[in-house]
């Protein structure tokens, strides 16, 4: 388990209390969920229960999580009606502290509308004067969100604690390939993204082209069916979500492109889009400056970003065992595809403890034709950061800074009172003359990524 130390020692402090706890740990499937909640339980000074239900239904569940705590005290498996029989025989088989991990409690939910009330009734009175805390695990963010923490949901109000686990930022993925210079980190990090279900598929010991081939060109391979296996697994229509992601990974952004391009009506285009979005697939992206402003689409996941661009339109020949032709071609053109994440790099760059701008939210903002890679805002301070991404084989000249300094009047935001910063990352570095400049004001950064890599190595031990 790489970095999950803040969620760890979250779980663990609150497990350990004296008062029993309900806590909700939800997030996208994939992203470690499971791997940190029995972890924490290996850690635990008390007897735990650990259940994965499925999708048939609250009756099968109930009988098979009380079979379940039967095999953890040695003891024969009741008969029971429910699942609140089922904790009824728990608390009559415990002495002490004990905690019980639900899996997937979304699909419970899923089935049945009126769990969340059964289990209203397993905290309030069953467990009321018991040690017996719950852990409730979930992969369908809207279910968990729904069915368990809204207001209108009968578990509102009972919870002790919720974390909704998010998939390793750039910091925290490099851990998984230490020994790799930070622009092949961020390489790998524009393949894989930071879910550490992906992230373990990839051998160190092989080269990036060969990693690609081997564990997602190939069929067979884990990675070669998993944003399908994803899709219909959490989606009725996942043709529709395919087609949908394609023309998001091709370069259709705004509702009406992506309806065009899948033709589809646009007004029928936001149920689909609602869902990418709540299942954290797809994200709406707004200028930094105005979030209330109209937004575009983006891929969420770098991984299903590379998947929806190389190997989905490439399917046929794949199927074939045909990975050389488009290896090579993802070598040709893996650059302009790493360009977008090295933009999301140097975002969290600047939002790390150590780099020398304070910014409240970073982001991208846009007008019209004009973009800027990276803004960052300080409400307390009225700074603006604006910085430039490049991903290119030559150093960076004056032309760079020359066009993000003509944009400053553009960005609207706090008037003529800010104070204006410039930064500017380059993956081939400077030219002489742009250094020349840097070096005599203190309102212009020049970072390339092993620069970088010290920030993000600040933040790595922040997490400790």
């Amino acid at each position: 388990m790489i970095n999950r130390n803040q969620e760890l020692h979250w779980l663990t402090s609150h497990l350990t209390r004296d008062e029993r706890q309900l806590l909700v740990v939800y997030g996208r499937r994939r992203v470690g969920k499971t791997t940190l909640v029995t972890g924490a339980l290996d850690t635990l000074p008390m007897t735990s229960v650990y259940y994965l239900c499925d999708q048939r239904g609250p009756a099968h569940n109930a009988t098979q999580f009380a079979s379940r705590c039967a095999e953890t005290f040695d003891d024969i498996s009741p008969t029971v009606e429910g699942f609140v029989d089922a904790f009824e025989y728990l608390k009559r088989r415990v002495d002490g502290p004990c905690v019980v991990a639900l899996d997937e409690f979304s699909y419970l939910v899923e089935t049945d509308e009126t769990i969340p009330s059964v289990f209203q009734t397993i905290v309030d009175d069953v467990l009321a004067e018991t040690a017996i805390s719950i852990v409730l695990l979930g992969s369908s963010i809207s279910m968990m969100e729904e069915g368990v923490l809204s207001y209108d949901s009968p578990l509102y109000g009972r919870r002790t604690g919720q974390w909704k686990l998010a998939p390793l930022s750039f910091a925290d993925m490099r851990e998984f390939f230490p020994t790799e210079d930070i622009e092949t980190q961020i390489q790998i990090y524009s393949v894989l993204g930071g879910v550490p279900a992906y992230l373990e598929q990839f051998d160190p010991e092989q080269s990036l082209t060969q990693n690609i081939e081997t564990h997602v060109l190939s069929k067979g391979a884990f990675l070669y069916e998993e944003p399908e296996f994803l899709l219909r697994q959490e989606l009725r229509e996942p043709a529709t979500y395919m087609a949908i992601l394609e023309a998001i990974a091709g370069g259709a952004t705004r509702v009406t492109e992506i309806a065009n391009e899948i033709g589809k009506n646009a007004s029928s285009m936001s149920r689909y889009l609602k869902n990418l979005t709540e299942l954290a697939l797809v994200t709406r992206d707004t200028p930094v400056t105005d979030p209330d402003g109209r937004g575009v689409y983006r891929i969420a996941d770098d991984f299903l970003r590379f998947w929806f661009r190389f190997v989905a339109p490439n399917r046929g020949p794949l199927e074939q065992g045909r990975t050389a032709p488009l290896r090579d071609s993802i070598v040709d053109s893996l650059s302009t595809h790493t360009s977008q994440t090295f933009e999301d790099v140097c975002q969290q760059a600047v939002q790390t403890g150590a780099f020398p701008v304070a910014c409240s939210r970073v982001g991208r903002w846009w007008y019209k034709q004009a973009e800027i890679d990276v803004v960052g805002l300080d409400d307390q301070t009225d700074t603006l950061l604006l910085g430039e991404c490049k991903w290119t084989a030559s150093p960076v000249g004056v032309g760079l800074l020359a066009d993000l300094e003509a944009l400053t009047e553009d960005v609207r935001w706090k008037g003529t009172e800010r104070t204006v910063q410039y930064v500017l990352f380059s993956r081939s570095g400077f030219t002489d003359e742009l250094r020349r400049i840097a070096d005599d004001r203190s309102d212009l950064y020049l970072y390339t990524p092993r620069e970088l890599a010290e920030f993000f190595a600040s933040e790595s031990e922040t997490h400790e």
